[in-house]
């Protein structure tokens, strides 16, 4: 499952927990959350949303991904609006993607066939 058992030792670190306390927050033995934290892998979705509702963050929070904080705070805007204005941030996203899409297109066709 990736880097997110980094993310598990670095969120218990930064509440200063031990892996045994954590473990009893969390309804585990201390080993598993060792095992956890040392990337090996069969962890459950179970297992992890005890440890998430123990650190008390959201299950997604244990697991990496590679968006830029800029991205972060877009998604969080975005979970924010009612759902109207979500479509029309949907709309406005679909109508950017597309012109970027058709200027590299354009681009690509130039460098194909360049004007003398």
């Amino acid at each position: 499952m990736g880097k997110h058992k980094n993310i598990v030792a670095k969120l218990r670190r930064e509440r200063r927990l031990t892996q045994q306390q954590l473990a009893d927050m969390a309804g585990l033995q201390q080993s598993h959350i060792s095992k956890i934290e040392k990337y090996n892998d069969g962890t459950t979705i179970r297992v992890f949303q005890q440890i998430a509702s123990a650190l008390g963050v959201k299950l997604s929070d244990l697991f990496d991904d590679d968006r830029a904080p800029q991205e972060l705070a877009l998604i969080e805007a975005f979970r924010a609006l009612p759902p109207d204005r979500q479509r029309g941030w949907l709309d406005m996203a679909r109508l950017v993607r597309a012109e970027n899409l058709l200027e590299r297109d354009a681009d690509s066709e130039n460098e194909r066939h360049p004007v003398p």
